[in-house]
């Protein structure tokens, strides 16, 4: 049998459970578990083990040290849940109740672990509980320990205690410093986080990569930045550089952008991804398209990433030729049609108006999510291919994927434009009482809209009257357009007042309660409301249109 540094070394190379389930058993036949202590730790540590799996491990320890306590505890850290932060202080619990004394490390893995949950507002007290124990247990002069307590304040967005922190420490490194400026800049405070940056060059610190990033993302101004990075000679870092394409695309600054990148000497997937990115959004796809073809001269093999914003341009733009060459493209490098790629794939199809396509990439997905099917069944509702949209929901459901509230929304808005009433009211009922869902703004937009197109406007009227928010905008002036459709004067009146109500004036609702009076032949009505609406009408202006064809030959 392996000595125990052999299995300690085997533990740490683990790569999948079942190879700890095998190490497991193998510690059990040669008596290294539970009985030495450091191949124990190690097991018990391990990320692998689910956390009902260590807590069992831990309770085969017939006397557990401190070292196997913290063990267990860094395993707990590393899966954030209410579970894990419950088994957590039970774990603490026994060890002060057993272990004669406590370290540093005991706290650190707790620590962590409320930090990672920042929404809970029981994690947070419980961190400023155990920073009460760190100051009983005299280990508030350790470093790190601080360290992990300015994390914990700043991920839980308590600025104010994670300076105050910051400011006590006696010594401050690198970790310190990234802390609070990061801290600053998660909270917004642009000021404070360049003023921390500017005490940490005055404090004769070098600047650290990871403090330069989070001053790039902070949104300061761009040229200052990068002459910073050009004098303390950083930019040829690729994480640096990949901060600046971002911060300059962000500006809207491709050029520079592009520059950054053709002076960095070493280029990697990710440098890439970042440029290809920024020009699909910024709407140069034939420059991405090139950068592609760049990067597979390099040898690097372009990923799924890569190609989804790329994808997603191509079909908001109508770019059905470059959106073919990147389906090829993922075919040519052997990239798995995982979910991402397969759900950009469908969507640049339905958009370009090739439907049997989409279907055809959909057909090929193994592992299908609910974004997937949730994308198929709103590219069959833009091509007016209603009752396909409703046929593949069934099937969903069948097949036992749980749709969301986007999968009814798009399953609405196709009833809405294919004048399925029962089927939309239908599917708002079955979205509440079958799947637990509660319908948002645009959910019962959509109806009404359905409902308005059908011609049924008064109890269109009483749906959108008999929602406790009133409805929003967009519902209202979905009626105002039935309204004009089918000529009610009286209600497009009542919807108009409604809108001029909520404050959400638009040009466009004078245009259509004007269109439902010129219906009924009602000139007069017409000049009058001209009259009063002449004002408005001059100070808003209407957004101009845009609209683009590709014509592929």
């Amino acid at each position: 049998m392996p000595p125990g540094k052999q299995l300690t070394a085997l533990l740490k190379s683990a790569t999948r459970p079942g190879h700890l389930l095998q190490l497991h058993a193998l510690m059990l036949k040669s008596s290294h578990f539970p009985h030495h202590a450091f191949p124990t730790a190690r097991l018990l540590a391990s990320q692998l083990a689910p956390p009902a799996y260590a807590l069992s491990l831990f309770a085969a320890v017939p006397r557990p040290t401190l070292f196997h306590h913290t063990a267990l505890l860094r395993a707990l850290s590393a899966c954030p849940s209410a579970a894990s932060l419950s088994a957590s202080l039970s774990v603490l619990a026994s060890a002060r109740a057993r272990l004669p004394a406590l370290d540093e490390f005991a706290f650190q893995p707790l620590l962590a672990l409320c930090a990672k949950m920042p929404d809970g507002a029981e994690a947070a007290s419980i961190g400023k509980q155990l920073h009460a124990l760190v100051l009983r247990y005299g280990f508030l002069d350790v470093l790190s320990l601080q360290n992990v307590l300015c994390h914990f304040y700043c991920s839980c967005g308590s600025m104010a205690d994670a300076r105050r922190v910051f400011d006590e420490m006696p010594e401050k490194d690198a970790i310190s410093w990234n802390t609070v400026i990061g801290g600053y800049v998660k909270a917004e405070d642009v000021d404070t986080a360049v003023e921390m940056f500017s005490a940490l060059r005055w404090s004769g610190m070098d600047v650290s990569v990871t403090a330069l990033i989070n001053l790039i993302g902070c949104g300061w101004p761009g040229e200052p930045v990068h002459g910073f990075c050009i004098k303390a000679g950083l930019c040829s870092d690729v994480k640096v550089a990949a901060a600046m394409i971002g911060m300059y695309m962000r500006e809207g600054t491709v050029e520079c952008a592009g520059k950054v990148f053709h002076e960095t000497t070493r280029r990697d997937l990710v440098l890439y991804n970042c440029l290809v990115d920024g020009y699909a959004k910024a709407g140069r796809i034939q420059e991405a398209m090139d950068l592609i073809e760049r990067m597979r001269q390099s040898g690097l093999r372009p990923s799924s990433g890569t190609l989804v914003g790329v994808l997603s341009a191509c079909g908001a733009s109508g770019t059905l030729p470059a959106g073919r060459r990147i389906h090829e493209l993922a075919l040519e490098s052997g990239l798995e049609l995982d979910t991402a790629l397969g759900t950009a794939l469908m969507d640049m199809y339905f958009k370009c108006g090739c439907p049997d396509e989409a279907v055809s990439v959909f057909d090929a997905l193994h592992n299908r999510d609910v974004k997937a099917w949730t994308a198929m069944i709103m590219g069959f509702g833009v091509n007016g291919q209603p009752f396909a949209a409703i046929s593949l929901f069934c099937r969903m459901e069948e097949e036992g994927v749980a749709p969301n509230e986007v999968t009814f929304l798009s399953l609405l808005s196709t009833c809405s434009h294919g004048g399925l009433v029962q089927e939309g009211k239908e599917f708002l009922e079955r979205m509440v009482h079958h799947h637990g869902l509660t319908p948002s703004r645009g959910h019962y937009g959509c109806v009404i809209d359905l409902l308005g197109r059908a011609g049924q406007l008064d109890e269109a009227y009483e749906l959108i009257r008999s929602l406790a928010s009133r409805g929003d905008a967009t519902g209202w002036r979905a009626l105002l357009a039935a309204c004009r459709v089918h000529g009610n004067v009286k209600l497009g009146r009542m919807v108009q007042a409604q809108l001029d109500t909520m404050g959400h004036y638009h040009p466009s609702d004078a245009i259509q309660l004007s269109n439902t009076y010129a219906t009924e032949g009602r000139w007069d009505e017409i000049a009058r409301l001209r009259d009063l609406e002449a004002q408005k009408i001059n100070v808003a202006k209407k957004d101009a249109g845009c609209a683009s064809i590709v014509v592929s030959c």
